[in-house]
């Protein structure tokens, strides 16, 4: 008679995207796990926050976030947990528009025909700049939008003519690497593009949530993880890392949890202190390679309008110069996706800008002044802005992180600081999240 398998006790530290799909992902395969964090809700840096605009309160996000097409493990996710896509996403096809009219895009018939009839229909665009745009395509189409070696956005794009790098490559390379061109890495920018605009016109549209952030996955995990008899522990921030005979010991704040697998959900700094309470030497190089890491903010400007005030479209680039007072990269009209944001407009603001202007007060001004000037719309109501200091790790040139499974036995890294090929995205910090709970699954069968 053989004796059953010991369930392998697992546990997550850090609730946001990636430690929610890993948790997921680890009942799924039958751990006992517990997921605990420090902060008092899920969600981490992509999640739902309660925002006084003027006089009246808004259920708005911490951060304009916008999921794409190839997105497909975090709408794979959202399947799993019962979440239609269809209802909880607003779709469109991929196109970068101006409020002066200068438009591209694809359209919705099958790829490759999605982009090659789009630049037919682009408006405003020079003939020569859309045929350099398929000439450039078409080349990286061929070398399967590979970068043999490590080098700047702006490199790849010394062939591109300057309308098309301000107004399409810049603000595509802001809006998914919150960096400048001469600053990111070409790599996973290509890597971006390959999964987006190099795939099926289907993986290229632009998704936008509804209703929040967390309605859109989190929320879900949440109680599919109470459902399956998992531990969730919010306000529990977790202390040190110890190893426990064959396992870990983790000291949380009210108690001390004992655990076969830890996986670390973290930004860097959280993660490298509780490495560094494990006291091992063999974690130092990893130790390092996390305190290389540099993080970059966004802010998101919410001015509400009287109900009637309504942008042409739901989206548009805004051709930001922070020097002269329009710090703006993008903006949406929420009451295009969402109703009961009638009247409210989002304004992304990357680090670029962020870097040259700070102040709150200064910023709220300066996009309402933008947002007058490029549309022709009255002053705002009302203004206020939610800014993650540390929303995005800075993907630079030859970036180096640490791999997913650490050189000690039962210990994980997810999230945007474990290895990846993507920057801070959130179905990268969904596949991460996935990947860890795999590894550690693999390993688990492996010492049984």
């Amino acid at each position: 008679m053989t004796r059953a398998r010991a369930q392998v006790r697992c546990v997550v530290i850090g609730a946001g995207w990636s430690g929610l799909a890993c948790a997921v992902e680890a009942v799924r395969q039958g751990a006992a796990v517990t997921l605990v964090d420090a902060a008092p809700a899920i969600g981490g840096r992509a999640r739902r926050v309660d925002l006084r605009i003027g006089d009246r309160d808004f259920t708005v996000d911490n951060g304009q976030h916008l999921l794409l097409g190839a997105c497909t493990e975090t709408i794979a996710l959202m399947c799993r947990l019962g979440v239609d896509p269809d209802l909880a996403l607003f779709s469109q096809p991929f196109k970068v528009e101006y409020p002066d009219g200068w438009r591209i895009g694809a359209i919705g018939v099958p790829a490759p025909l999605h982009l090659a009839l789009g630049l037919v229909r682009a408006r405003r665009v020079a003939w020569r700049d859309r045929l350099a745009l398929a000439a450039w395509v078409a080349h990286q189409r061929r070398r399967e939008w590979h970068v043999a070696e490590d080098c700047p956005v702006a490199e790849l794009l010394q062939t591109q003519p300057g309308a098309l790098v301000r107004r399409l490559w810049r603000p595509l390379c802001i809006a998914a690497m919150n960096a400048e061109p001469e600053q990111a890495s070409g790599r996973m920018f290509m890597n971006l593009l390959r999964l987006t605009l190099g795939a099926a016109e289907r993986d290229s549209r632009l998704l936008l949530t509804r209703r929040d952030l967390s309605a859109t996955m989190p929320e879900a995990a949440f109680q599919y993880l109470n459902g399956a008899g998992a531990t969730v522990a919010l306000r529990q921030p977790a202390a040190a890392l110890a190893r426990s005979g064959s396992g870990w010991s983790v000291l949380l704040r009210e108690q001390r949890m004992e655990a076969d697998q830890v996986v670390l959900a973290l930004p860097a700094e959280a993660a490298i202190r509780l490495l560094e309470s494990a006291s091992i030497e063999a974690l130092q190089p990893t130790i390092e390679k996390l305190r290389n890491l540099q993080y970059e903010p966004i802010a998101t400007v919410y001015l509400r309008y009287p109900s009637p005030v309504r942008l042409p479209g739901p989206v548009f680039a805004l051709l930001d110069d922070a020097g002269q007072g329009r710090p703006g990269q993008w903006v949406f009209d929420r009451g295009r996706i969402e109703p009961a944001h009638q009247g409210i407009l989002s304004v992304v603001i990357g680090a670029p800008a962020l870097r040259f202007e700070r102040d709150r007060n200064v910023l709220r001004a300066a996009v309402d002044r933008q947002l007058s000037a490029e549309f022709g719309l009255p002053p705002s109501l009302a203004q206020n802005i939610v800014i993650e200091r540390r929303a995005t790790l800075l993907p630079a040139i030859g970036l180096s992180r640490p791999a997913p499974r650490l050189p000690v036995n039962g210990l994980y890294l997810a999230g945007d600081i474990a290895e990846s090929p993507f920057p801070s995205t959130l179905e990268g910090s969904v596949r991460s999240g996935l990947e860890a709970a795999r590894l550690a699954q693999f390993d688990a069968s492996h010492c049984q």
